[in-house]
């Protein structure tokens, strides 16, 4: 049989919750922008930790899912 029909290999324990934090760590800086600019919109000042909190945790979250990826297409390339 070819190894391109193989089953599927399972993710790693760690590389699951690596991939939740990931995607945890993008909702909060979602939920965190969308609340600054309602408080914005609303003519209020917001709390600043949730500019911060959206600044960082964001692209933090999608340099952390780029890895998730290129671990993947490396485990894929694998096979």
């Amino acid at each position: 049989m070819s190894p391109l029909y193989s089953a599927p290999q399972t993710v790693g324990r760690g590389w699951q919750i690596f991939n939740y934090t990931a995607m945890a760590m993008a909702l909060i800086a979602l939920v965190a922008l969308i609340v600054v600019l309602i408080s914005k919109w609303a003519g209020g000042t917001p709390w600043p930790g949730f500019n911060w909190i959206s600044m960082i945790a964001l692209p933090l979250a999608f340099l952390m899912m780029g890895a998730s990826v290129m671990h993947s297409v490396t485990v894929r390339r694998r096979l």
